[in-house]
């Protein structure tokens, strides 16, 4: 009878285990919607992904460049935090399934962007026109580089149509103004144009930030409000007034 029983539980072990297996959930590898991204020095970057088993190993090629990168598993979500402009590829491998995916980053100096939404009286900024985008840029030597975008209907891409420099007066009476330096091409001389600045004051305390003017707090306040921020920019010369939307980043 002890004969019997030996064989008879070892095979509903056998059963039982392999229902078990039956019962696990397949894990898929881990896949990302592209390889290729572009993001911004010092702005928090998440990228999406969807499947994976839950454990990754994470390798930069620039860590440099990257700076601070991990997975968020509450929102499967990797995060990179760069630290330089450059270039780098990350390696996100799957221990689970055992799968590597490598992505691309390319990594570009912060800016603040506005775009174009309204232009009121003659305009003589050939540059500016309705929905271009306007690049305030913060460099490492805080050069305050500026470029003029527009986006080209067909294929979507963002062309760079004029370059140049900005910077932003105070007046003792609080007047901010707004003074750029633009040519199309290195070879051209720059072509200067003044604006007072007005709208909404938040979008001060952001160049305060990012471009270290040292203005004191009474510009704006600190905590930007959930809305559309509007920079209005009124030519010095003739009154002419361009609105701008500032751009998430």
């Amino acid at each position: 009878m002890t004969k019997l029983i030996i064989p008879f539980l070892f095979i509903a072990c056998l059963f039982v285990v392999s229902c078990d297996s039956d019962n696990d959930p397949e894990i898929f590898p881990i896949r990302f919607g592209q390889t290729d991204y572009t993001i911004l020095v010092g702005v928090r970057s998440p990228v999406s992904f969807v499947d994976g088993g839950g454990v990754y190993e994470l390798t930069a090629s620039n860590p440099d460049v990257l700076g601070k990168f991990y997975i968020d598993e509450d929102t499967q979500t990797l995060i990179v935090i760069p630290t330089a402009k450059g270039e780098s590829t990350l390696t996100v491998t799957d221990v689970k399934t055992n799968t590597p995916v490598t992505l691309k980053f390319t990594v570009e100096d912060f800016y603040l962007s506005f775009m174009v939404m309204e232009i009121s009286g003659d305009n003589t900024n050939p540059y500016l026109k309705e929905r271009n985008e306007i690049r305030f840029i913060r460099d490492e030597e805080n050069s305050k580089q500026i470029q003029i975008m527009y986006q080209n209907n067909l294929t979507y891409e963002m062309k760079c149509i004029a370059t140049g420099y900005f910077d932003i007066e105070r007046s003792a009476t609080n007047i901010f103004t707004l003074n750029m330096m633009l040519h199309s091409h290195n070879d051209e001389e720059f072509e200067g144009f003044s604006y007072t600045l007005g709208g909404d004051g938040e979008y001060l305390s952001l160049f305060n930030k990012y471009f270290e003017y040292g203005w004191d707090n009474s510009i704006a306040s600190r905590s930007l409000p959930m809305k559309q921020v509007t920079m209005i920019m009124t030519d010095s010369f003739n009154n002419c007034k361009i609105s701008c939307a500032l751009q998430p980043f």
